[in-house]
This record gives C-alpha cells, sequence and structure tokens, in this order.
C-alpha cells in the first residue's frame, strides 16, 4: 500500500510490505478515520500515522496531529512536546516556581526603582537621567528578538538562564559603580536580563496554554508578584536611603538574594527539558547547526551561525541606528544648545536614520534569517496591534519618566509616596488584567476590549495633563493623580491583554516567541522615542524656567538644581527660590504631558485595524494531541516490549503505524 514520504509527504511504494499486513493496516486507519469523522474531529491524512526512516536510527518520529516542520527549532520541539505530554504535577511545580522567581525580579525592580534618581544625583548627572533610559531601551529593543531566537532554537531553560545571568551581572556593576559610564553599563545587563525574563516568562505560558485560557494566566504570574511588591519594594527602598545604608547595598543585596530566588525555576525548567530530551519522544538536532558539516573550517563555521542564522549583521544595523538617532536628541539643553550647531551631532542624528533605513532594507531583501522577521509585520493585525503598544509607551515615556521627581520637588511627596503614586498604573493593570483574561475566555473575543481600553487611556492622559498645572502654582491631589493613572493602567490592561492574544493567535505557533518578542519590541521603540522626547523637552525647557524664575541670589545655582533633584529638595517649602522651583517644575512637565496627549490620539485610529479572532480555534486540535500523545505513549510501551516488531508490519524504508483510540 503507498505510505507518505517523511520529506515530500507523496506517496511512495512500501513493495516489501505483505498483503496480509497492507489489508490489515488499511482496515485500522480505516476504523479510526470513520471514529474521528463522527466525533467531528481531524480529517484522515492527520490522524494514526507516524513515520520512522529505519535506514536513520537518530530519526523519531514526529507526534501525530503535531505538524513541527522539520526546520523548527530546538526549543520550539520541546515546547510543543510537553505542552501536551507533561504530567499535570510538572506544570503546577513550574507555574509555582514561575510566580515565586517573577515576585523575586519584580520586587527587586521596584526597590531599586527608587534608587535611580539619587544613583544620577551622586554623579551629578541628574539631567543624564534620560539618556541612561534611552540606552536601557535601546538595549531592551535589541534583547526582545535575541532572546527570544535563542530559545527557540536552545530551550526554554536556557533562556531563562541567559536572563537571570544578566539581571546578576546589573546588580553587581551597578553596586559598584563609580560614575554614569559604569551605571549605564550595568543597565544594558540589566535591560537585556529584564526583557530576556519577561519574553521566557510569556512564551513559557504561551507554551502550555491554550488561546482561550492565555489571557488569565499570561496575567496570573505578574499579577500575584507585583501588587506586595510595589509597596514592599517602596517601603525597603525607603528604608534603605532612611538609615543611611545607601543606595550601593540597596542594589548590591539582590545580587546575593537574586541567586536563591530562581534557582527553584531553573532547576524546573531543565528538568523538564531533560524529560522531554529522554522520554523517548522527541531527539536533541539543534536547528542552527543544521547547515554546519563537521568538515567545514572554523571559519565557515563561524560564518554560518553568526551571520546568516543569527542576522548579526541586521541586529549590528539595528543597534547602531537606534543609538546615533537617539541618544542625541537627550544630551541638548539650555547648557548644551550649541550642540545643534555643531555638524558632527546633526550628522549623527542623519547618520542613525540612514542605517535604520538600511537594516530595514537589508532583513527584507537579502537576510536569509532576519534579525526581525518582516513577514510578521506584513499582517495587518501584528501590525498595527505592535504599533498601539508604541504610542501608549511613547506617549507615556514622555511625561513618566520625570514624574517622579515632579511630585517629590513640586508635590512635596516623599520618594516612597512619589514612587507608589507613580506605580498606580501598574497595580491597576495588574488587577485587572487576570479578569480581562477570564472575560475573553467565556466571550471567546477579544477586540472588543481594545475598543474599551484604548479610549480609556487616553482619557486617563488627558486628565493628567490638567492635574499636573492646575493654575497658581496649585497641582492635583494624590487621589486625583492616582485615578487618572489608574485609568491609563485600566485601559492598558484591556487593549494590552486582548492584543497579546490576538497577535499570537493569528500566526503559526513555531513563530510565536518571535511574533511575541516584536510585540513587545515596538513598545520599547515607542517608550525609547517618548523619553528622548521627553527628555529633550525637560532639558530644553527646565533650565530656561529655572533661569526665568529663581531669585538673582540663586541664579548662579540653577544648573546644580537642574542636575541634582536632592539639591532641588533642600530649599525649605514656601521659600521664594523653592517656589521658584516647584513653578519651573510644574510648567515643564506640563508640556510634556501635553505632548503625551497629542501621541496617544492616533490610537483611536489603530485599534479599527485590529481583526477579531475566535479564542476557541485551537480547542479541537488540542484535545486530539493531548489524546495521540497518550496512544503513542501506550504504542511506544508496547512496541519497548514487542521481541519481534518485523511481524507487525514493518516497512523496509517507511513504517506506517495505526495509532489506537
Amino acid at each position: 500500500m503507498p505510505s507518505l514520504d517523511p520529506h515530500s509527504n507523496k506517496p511512495v511504494s512500501a513493495s516489501t510490505a505483505d498483503d496480509g499486513n497492507d489489508k490489515h493496516i488499511k482496515q485500522e486507519l480505516k476504523e479510526v478515520h470513520d471514529e474521528e469523522e463522527l466525533a467531528g474531529q481531524i480529517p484522515l491524512e492527520k490522524t494514526g500515522t507516524k513515520e520512522i526512516n529505519s535506514t536513520s536510527p537518530d530519526m523519531v518520529p514526529t507526534p501525530p496531529g503535531v505538524p513541527v516542520p522539520q526546520e523548527s527549532m530546538e526549543g520550539v520541539q520541546i515546547a510543543e512536546l510537553l505542552r501536551f505530554a507533561w504530567p499535570k504535577k510538572y506544570m503546577i511545580i513550574a507555574y509555582g516556581s514561575l510566580i515565586l522567581t517573577t515576585f523575586a525580579v519584580t520586587l527587586a525592580t521596584m526597590a531599586s526603582g527608587t534608587y535611580i534618581p539619587y544613583v544620577t544625583s551622586s554623579f551629578n548627572t541628574h539631567s543624564l537621567l534620560t539618556t541612561a533610559n534611552v540606552v536601557d531601551r535601546i538595549a531592551r529593543i535589541i534583547a526582545y528578538p535575541v532572546i527570544a531566537r535563542l530559545s527557540d532554537v536552545f530551550g526554554r531553560a536556557k533562556g531563562f538562564s541567559i536572563a537571570t545571568f544578566f539581571i546578576l551581572i546589573s546588580y553587581v556593576m551597578t553596586a559598584a559603580s563609580n560614575n554614569i559610564q559604569t551605571y549605564v553599563a550595568s543597565e544594558i545587563f540589566g535591560a537585556i536580563g529584564d526583557v530576556g525574563y519577561l519574553i521566557m516568562q510569556q512564551v513559557f505560558i504561551a507554551d502550555t496554554t491554550s488561546l482561550r485560557n492565555r489571557g488569565f494566566w499570561a496575567s496570573i504570574p505578574e499579577t500575584v508578584s507585583t501588587i506586595p511588591s510595589l509597596y514592599i519594594g517602596t517601603i525597603i527602598a525607603e528604608n534603605v536611603l532612611k538609615n543611611g545604608v545607601g543606595w550601593r547595598w540597596g542594589y548590591g543585596m539582590w545580587a546575593i538574594i537574586f541567586p536563591f530566588a530562581v534557582s527553584p525555576l531553573i532547576i524546573v525548567m531543565f528538568y523538564l527539558q531533560r524529560w522531554a530530551t529522554k522520554s523517548g519522544k522527541w531527539k536533541s538536532n539543534v536547528e542552527i547547526l543544521r547547515n554546519v558539516h563537521s568538515t567545514d573550517s572554523i571559519f565557515k563555521k563561524i560564518y554560518q551561525v553568526v551571520w546568516i542564522e543569527l542576522d548579526f549583521f541586521g541586529g549590528f544595523l539595528l543597534l547602531a541606528g537606534l543609538s546615533l538617532f537617539l541618544i542625541p536628541l537627550t544630551l541638548t539643553g539650555r547648557n548644551y544648545s550649541y550642540r545643534w550647531k555643531d555638524p558632527a551631532f546633526i550628522a549623527m542624528i542623519i547618520l542613525g536614520v540612514v542605517i535604520l533605513g538600511v537594516f530595514g532594507f537589508w532583513d527584507i531583501k537579502f537576510a536569509k534569517k532576519p534579525f526581525v522577521p518582516f513577514r510578521m509585520a506584513r499582517q495587518s493585525t501584528v501590525f498595527a496591534a505592535s504599533l498601539l503598544g508604541a504610542f501608549d509607551y511613547c506617549a507615556f515615556a514622555c511625561t513618566t519618566l520625570f514624574f517622579s521627581s515632579y511630585l517629590q520637588a513640586a508635590g512635596f511627596r516623599t520618594p516612597g509616596d512619589a514612587t507608589r503614586i507613580d506605580n498606580a498604573i501598574r497595580v491597576s493593570f495588574q488587577v485587572v488584567s487576570p479578569f480581562v483574561g477570564l472575560a475573553m475566555r467565556y466571550l471567546n473575543r477579544a477586540r472588543l476590549f481594545a475598543y474599551i481600553g484604548v479610549p480609556m487611556s487616553i482619557l486617563g492622559y488627558g486628565l493628567q495633563v490638567y492635574f499636573i498645572d492646575m493654575k497658581d502654582g496649585r497641582i492635583g491631589s494624590s487621589a486625583m493623580f492616582i485615578t487618572s493613572r489608574v485609568l491609563m493602567g485600566i485601559g492598558r490592561s484591556l487593549y494590552q491583554t486582548s492584543t497579546q492574544v490576538i497577535v499570537q493567535g493569528v500566526v503559526d505557533k513555531s513563530d510565536v516567541a518571535v511574533t511575541t518578542a516584536i510585540f513587545f519590541a515596538l513598545m520599547t521603540v515607542g517608550g525609547a522615542i517618548g523619553s528622548s522626547i521627553g527628555g529633550a523637552l525637560w532639558n530644553n525647557i527646565l533650565p530656561n524656567e529655572l533661569n526665568d524664575r529663581l531669585p538673582e541670589e540663586f541664579k548662579a545655582n540653577a544648573t546644580m538644581i537642574f542636575k541634582s533633584l536632592p539639591t532641588a529638595l533642600k530649599f525649605p517649602k514656601d521659600s521664594p527660590a523653592r517656589d521658584a522651583i516647584v513653578m519651573s517644575y510644574i510648567r515643564t512637565l506640563r508640556v510634556n504631558s501635553i505632548v503625551t496627549l497629542g501621541i496617544s490620539i492616533p490610537m483611536l485610529v489603530l485599534m479599527f485595524f485590529v481583526t477579531d479572532i475566535r479564542l476557541d480555534k485551537d480547542v479541537n486540535e488540542d484535545n486530539a494531541k493531548k489524546r495521540q500523545f497518550a496512544s503513542e505513549e501506550q504504542d511506544d510501551t508496547k512496541s519497548d516490549s514487542d521481541p519481534e516488531p518485523e511481524k507487525k508490519g514493518v516497512i523496509t524504508n517507511t513504517t506506517l503505524i495505526s495509532e489506537s483510540k
């Protein structure tokens, strides 16, 4: 009888099979097909067959119903197997470890975030806070596709390990930094680690959940860990600063705590990966080395892996273009306005734009395996959903970077109070996101939540403009600012939770990791652009306001006040100098907030380009795969105990084994 060629999917002759076995196999396949059709499941060609090439002993059959192409990467194959084959107790342990590690990551982030103005001020570079932030975001942009690609190649466990390593290096470097250069370098390591953990967390959840449940489970680790961390973290930070321990130990202690916190997750991930490879269902075959031969020279191997498989040139172009374009925008200001007349300074910006254009041309036309797969960007849903996040984060970054400093200088809040008000957006996002996921599960639709969330976010931005400057030196109360940030957070939870599930649902499973990375990377791109715009406004407006408003005897201190937040806070409340500082901060951030509102308006148009999908479209497919994995386990056990497999209908080149129900 004809069977399927494992390479071409075309019928081939199996002349060595005897007629009796032939008829037996046909009859068994027909029974399986009839039962599947009655159950309304998958067609004959997708059921009950698995192929083994007897001439290739290392080749292990692809699980039936799981369309893993030959070019699928190692991590993708493991993820597909684990999703349907691992025991429930392992899933409980894995998710428990994931939540514990997320709590540790979030607590460290919340606590250390309070120290940032004090770190930069200790180097007399508070005005360079936006530059450090842009460098951080550029590192994140590059890290998203790199970590996603590496996790597809080497597996999720190694992806988590890479992220952990970079986070540890970041805390050690920050604690030991003595200048802004070392601090910025540590931020780069931290950005790569944070991005690596975030993308691995979301990809792992996408690997192990259906579309219906993904919105809920994608929110749970962050929700459970973020809400307590926001307040515990700020309390820890305030005590570190008040008790004279200093920000260095505030960072350094996490380098000691963090390895113990993340070790359970790393151990579980490696155990599951080893379980998948040793269970007999899958044979390790790293796709990135598939085109590298042992006889090739070392230079050819390096060329194949670095230049072709990882698209090093494309990544370099993206990094260089973003750096040359965004960083110069943050280095201007009243004290550095001469830079706009410097031809070299202008040339950096122009060259950055040109290099970004070259990057796009390279990845579209020449890269065999592009750093950013533009085929996904051609899908209107992926493109529109990603741009929604990009515009939102661009608008938000214009104001939020200096919002905590504004609350302390103009609102007389403590560092902890300012951080807690600022974090209201994140609390509301995390609280509402699981409920959005549950609502999506029962409605089986997602786009509706984007239609509600986008206008709500823009309303929050509009209220923020009014609360930042209520005229005559008055600003909004804590309740007012919290209200505006809660509206932003709820709106973001509605549109981001829904659009993330949608973009993962419209692409193949093998593209989920990279698509998720692009989704988050464009948000970071938007944030980087927003930080550059906000920093440029801040650095140009605030020095002018200080020089115009400060009493004559304090004008000489304008530059120091501009560069150092603690210097600004030293002036007593209601003193002429402090009143001038208050009005300067208010007028500056008001301009930033108006720009924020303007940038958010295009989101009202983009949301209509996101298509809707049924979230239960993969339920039948998932159920079929689970049954087939269980059936395969039974067949593997049976074949292991069978002393004479050749009497069970084995064909010389390709074996066609029918699956029992």
